[in-house]
């Protein structure tokens, strides 16, 4: 984290960490597109599993880096949902 003083600094600093996890965030996006093209069966859309192991391995980066468990957490919790949401869009098209 970059020293800041004031709010413009903050401001700055916030548009600085968003134009770098836009394009993650676009990229990830891709592969969930990937996902609903490549998975065969509709069922496999929402892996329960799949979505435990994505949370704990998000969970533990953000302890290593001494960052809000919870924090990463709700967040990946809602982009995962979005992502299921937007691969059956996707496996749905294929049809």
């Amino acid at each position: 984290m970059r020293p800041v003083e004031n709010m413009q600094d903050v401001r700055r600093e916030i548009d600085r960490v968003d134009q770098i996890i836009v394009p993650l965030l676009l990229e990830r996006l891709q592969y969930i597109k990937a996902a609903g093209r490549i998975k065969h069966d509709r069922d496999t859309v929402h892996d329960s599993q799949r979505i435990e192991d994505v949370i704990a391995k998000v969970k533990a980066e953000a302890l290593r880096l001494n960052g809000d468990q919870d924090y990463i957490e709700d967040i990946y919790r809602h982009l995962i949902d979005w992502s299921i949401n937007h691969e059956f869009t996707v496996w749905d098209s294929k049809e």
